[in-house]
């Protein structure tokens, strides 16, 4: 991920504005071979991405069973509703497309601390698409933006980190190849996302993408999927699919920077060090590896999902204690798990329902601060009878997290019986094995999430509501998002999100005046 200038930003917009704006040149090829898998297949990509970290961003995701070609995701046959939409557009060899976007967000609590206007970024997104063969595809994309809030606000105001996160960024998306060796047998090389799982919150069986979460509440998980470098395998036979992933590049979750609104380390930065990040280096010994077991059936499907990979969360690890200055310095690290589960879903009218399960092993589990402080203060002790003072992470004298087994479980439904409405709602659970009690977790926590949305004007029309509770008094983010087509290619969307804690410890506490208005307006090419 790179920075992006203003310069830099509007320069490639004007370009491509006159690009668009210029006759139709786009090429054809011959593809009356085409399979109806492949055909499916390319016109969904041809649909084009959404933009970055926002709530329009379904167009990264990739769909559970996508790359089947046979079934949506509750299990049914799938009918090519979309055929006078794209008729031809199969047989393009290339097709440009994108998007520009201004975005606004108004945080009306924030104080002197934090700006006010807490987002005003203008997005751009360009796709291209090759489809080479008719066996054969291609995909760029490319999505910057350029957010005017941290120069209107002050850029001293803000940390060297936080302006590099969240000012502008410039970043390649999707870009990979795809194609069949055979009825059977096919692969995809290149940056994407592998979307499994049915869990619309959390990351269960769910493992290959980290996750944007930048902006807590912000976006739905499917929508924070941040694509890796892999090369995956499927093989279909019948209504049976087998999935081989190699990850090749670590990218972890793009979390909140020092600083930042939703700076989720503030608190323990008043008592100690917090130092960079450190992310594991990309070689063959840090490869990652997925294999998932797909079967479809007459209204519902089912996977088994094993993963080794890096935790694409950060734990905070022991990195040196000064005694003199009873200083605890901590690195943010990531570690090897491992995973396996399970996911399906079952239709059955106008019901929909899901579970995922899945148990983690080798998960760094954070201990309390009452036992780190305990910690410190036989560290002390001990510096003072041997005079050694100063202790690296080579000494491990400081153990601020255990190595845990984690049990990870989701049941929820979706129903859609009532004209134009929606509502979907999930509980999920989540266990700590072997559970000591100076780790900072409890044993068992978890979260529930519900959804209703509401459709009008020939789905032109859109309104959501979100509530996400965390248990145990953790706290509440509701949101309201309003979208309207004001013509085919001009799209106005509007919201309110809320942030609400009333217990002190909650962990959405800290957040409890980030509450804010937002808007935005998207124009499609």
């Amino acid at each position: 991920m790179k920075r992006f200038t203003e310069i830099q930003f509007w320069l490639v917009l004007i370009f491509f504005v006159i690009v668009s704006l210029l006759p139709d040149t786009t090429l054809y090829a011959d593809t009356s071979a085409k399979s109806g898998l492949e055909s499916k297949e390319i016109r969904d990509d041809f649909e084009g991405e959404e933009g970055e970290n926002e709530d329009d961003l379904a167009g990264f995701e990739e769909d559970e069973n996508e790359e089947t070609g046979f079934t949506d995701d509750t299990g049914f046959q799938q009918a090519d509703l979309r055929q006078t939409e794209t008729e031809g557009v199969e047989d393009r060899f290339i097709l440009f497309g994108g998007f520009f976007k201004e975005d606004l967000g108004y945080s009306y609590e924030n104080d002197e601390t934090y700006p006010k206007w807490s987002k005003i970024r203008s997005i751009l997104n360009l796709n291209i698409d090759f489809n080479l063969t008719s066996e054969w595809r291609a995909k760029a994309v490319w999505n910057g933006f350029y957010d005017y809030a941290y120069s209107h606000f002050g850029k001293e105001n803000f940390s060297s980190d936080t302006l590099e996160s969240y000012e502008s960024e410039s970043e390649i998306r999707d870009l990979f190849l795809d194609g069949a060796l055979s009825s059977w047998l096919r692969i995809k090389i290149g940056r994407q996302i592998i979307a499994w799982g049915q869990s619309d919150v959390e990351q269960i069986t769910d493992m290959a993408n980290p996750r944007d979460l930048r902006e807590l509440g912000m976006v739905d998980i499917e929508d924070a999927r941040v694509p890796i470098l892999a090369s995956k395998i499927s093989l279909q036979i019948n209504t049976w699919e087998t999935n081989l992933v190699a990850i090749h590049e670590f990218r972890p979750n793009k979390t909140p920077t020092e600083g930042s609104e939703f700076d989720p380390l503030a608190a323990l930065r008043e008592n100690f060090v917090i130092l960079d990040e450190e992310v594991p280096e990309n070689n063959l010994e840090n490869t990652e590896y997925l294999v998932r077991v797909f079967k479809t059936f007459n209204g519902g499907d089912f996977g088994i999902v094993w993963a080794d990979v890096h935790d694409d969360g950060y734990h905070l690890d022991f990195e040196s204690y000064d005694a003199l200055q009873n200083q605890l310095s901590l690195t943010p690290r990531h570690r090897r798990v491992q995973s396996g589960g399970f996911s399906g879903n079952l239709v059955k009218g106008s019901w929909l329902f899901k579970t995922e399960f899945a148990k983690k092993t080798g998960v760094a589990i954070a201990r309390n601060a009452a036992d780190i402080a305990k910690q410190m203060m036989a560290t002390a002790t001990v510096a003072q009878m041997t005079g050694n003072t100063y202790y690296n992470r080579e000494s491990q004298i400081i153990a601020t997290w255990s190595e845990k087994d984690l049990l990870q479980i989701m049941l929820g439904f979706e129903y859609s019986g009532l004209d134009d409405f929606t509502i979907s709602l999930e509980g999920d659970l989540e266990k700590i094995e072997a559970y000591d009690d100076n780790l900072g977790s409890r044993e068992i926590s978890g979260s529930a999430s519900l959804h209703i949305s509401y459709t009008a004007l020939n789905d032109t029309f859109a309104a959501n509501f979100f509530l996400f509770h965390l248990t145990d008094d953790n706290g509440n983010v509701y949101r309201i998002n309003l979208d309207y087509d004001l013509i085919d290619a001009l799209n106005a969307s509007g919201g309110w999100v809320v942030y609400d804690a009333s217990e002190t410890d909650a962990m959405i506490y800290p957040f409890r005046k980030n509450d804010r208005l937002f808007a935005a307006l998207k124009y499609s090419f």
